[in-house]
Formats: structure tokens, C-alpha cells, sequence
């Protein structure tokens, strides 16, 4: 069996508490089982509008819904960016970043500087 992302056990979770199979949740949300297995086990993203439907599918409270969001973006395997209309400054540090991470990652001080710039408000 897979190993489940964090997103994966959650699901698993939900779908069994409430005894439905991946094919009831599949059915719910609009896609195949093997589509709705790949999620599952991370081997696929889960998109906004799936994951919109699968919180009313499972009559999540607002909180559980953002719990299960935050479950989804941990477990992303990969994260695709639209730099079409990117200014070539935009770009650059859009691959800048995508580089480092590549080549070994930031530091630990590094993370919490980026992390204090993403969380300020201006």
C-alpha cells in the first residue's frame, strides 16, 4: 500500500468514519476513482474547486475546511506557477527561488526571514 501524505491520512480518515469508498468520493467530487486515488496517496494535487467540494461533500465546519486546506498544501508534491504575466524581475526571482531549493534549500534563518516578509502585512 502507499504511503499517505498527511492530506492522504486526513481523507482516509473522513471517507471512513463515514463508510464510503473511494469511488463514492470520486462520484461526489467529479472525477475517476484512479483520478481520486492519486490524491489520496499524493500522487496528484488536489485542486481548489476539488477540495471546495470535497469539504461539502463531507459537511465540514469552516475550521475542519481549513484544516484539510492546510493538509493539502503541506502534502503538494510539486507547485506550478503562471509567470506569463510576470514582469522579467518577477521571473527571475521566481527562478532565483525555485533554483535554490533545487540545489539544497535554504537555512533554517533564511526560511524564518522569507517567512516574516510572506506573513507582513504592508
Amino acid at each position: 500500500m502507499a504511503r499517505l501524505t498527511p492530506f492522504g491520512q486526513a481523507v482516509r480518515k473522513h471517507r471512513v468514519d463515514r463508510d464510503e469508498t473511494q469511488s463514492d468520493i470520486a462520484h461526489a467530487v467529479g472525477v475517476s476513482v484512479a483520478f481520486w486515488s492519486g490524491i489520496e496517496t499524493g500522487k496528484k494535487n488536489i485542486s481548489g474547486d476539488l477540495l471546495e467540494k470535497l469539504s461539502r461533500h463531507l459537511g465540514l465546519p469552516p475550521e475542519q475546511a481549513s484544516n484539510l486546506r492546510h493538509l493539502a498544501d503541506v502534502s503538494r508534491a510539486e507547485v506550478k506557477i503562471n509567470m506569463q504575466k510576470l514582469s522579467n524581475p518577477s521571473r527571475e526571482l521566481v527562478l532565483g527561488f525555485a533554483r535554490k531549493f533545487e540545489d539544497g534549500g535554504l537555512s533554517e534563518q533564511q526560511m524564518a526571514r522569507l517567512r516574516d516578509i510572506l506573513e507582513t502585512e504592508d
